[in-house]
């Protein structure tokens, strides 16, 4: 394929590989229109829209798995689950978490930055992705500033045109599910986080880095599938960076693809955000 063309589009082979297709399935799905096939020009094979593969990918995964995953649904947290979340948070951390407070100041100033799992009602998991300015996430990482101290004046807000970073301040499932449903919690997360990156990108806003500490095998864990990559410790606390410039993880690849860019096109002239003065 056209290198110009493979950034944002699939063959036939890798569409009908990535949907898990027999070849008499995947042509049918095409000439009934259940598949978008695009011919390029002066060419005669045709392609496939990668965002358009990778959605329904996903939609094929959640059907197949929606009665093991039955009575889990993701939602964006409000001000009425803080108190659930906190005490999730207290039960596994004691008393290294971000206070009620504090939580109600940063979702007064970003309301889109908290997000939790309910299982039949009942909150088992939270991801709190924190826009941040970024001397504050420099300061945060080496240690010399603790979450909870982290103020809603360096909370940033979701602009379109900007360009963010932002921390993981927290991300974990009930340790008092089994193995398989915190396992099943913790793919909920990051599925429901990766189509909030979409819909950001539907409004030109661009997270150029990821940063994260944990100290939580479930934590950890959920962090390298995403894609984190190790960069050292903090105390007690792993630390992980995910650059959506160079990384494959599939979590970053198809919010590139969101976004329309490749990898080297991403850009990061004002990580601070563009509506910051």
């Amino acid at each position: 394929m056209n290198p110009q063309l493979s950034d944002r589009y699939y063959t036939h082979e890798e569409a009908r590989n990535k949907l898990g297709m027999t070849k008499a399935r995947f042509q049918y799905w095409v000439r009934t229109g259940r598949i978008k096939k695009i011919i390029p020009p002066n060419s005669k094979q045709g392609v496939y829209l990668k965002r358009e593969v990778n959605a329904l990918a996903r939609e094929m995964l959640a059907f197949m798995t929606a009665e093991e995953t039955k009575g889990l649904e993701f939602m964006k947290a409000t001000t009425d689950d803080i108190e659930d979340e906190y005490d999730l948070a207290s039960f596994m951390f004691g008393s290294a978490v971000h206070d009620i407070p504090t939580r109600r100041a940063w979702q007064n100033k970003n309301p889109d930055m908290d997000f939790i799992v309910r299982d039949n009602g009942r909150l088992v998991g939270f991801i709190n992705m924190l826009p941040v300015k970024h001397n504050t996430i420099m300061r945060f990482m080496k240690g010399e500033l603790r979450g909870w101290e982290i103020s809603a004046e360096d909370v940033l807000s979701y602009t379109p045109g900007s360009n963010l970073e932002c921390i993981l301040m927290g991300m974990a499932a009930s340790p008092e599910l089994n193995t398989l449903r915190r396992a099943q919690v913790g793919a909920k997360l990051i599925s429901g986080l990766a189509e909030f990156l979409d819909s950001l990108a539907q409004q030109n806003i661009t997270i150029t880095k990821f940063f994260a500490t944990s100290v939580t095998p479930t934590g950890i864990a959920i962090l390298k599938h995403a894609g984190f990559k190790d960069i050292g410790q903090i105390g007690k606390r792993i630390a992980f960076e995910l650059d959506t410039r160079t990384s494959d993880a599939p979590l970053v690849a198809e919010y590139r693809l969101a976004l329309g860019l490749t990898a080297k096109h991403v850009n990061v002239t004002n990580p601070e955000g563009t509506n910051e003065p």
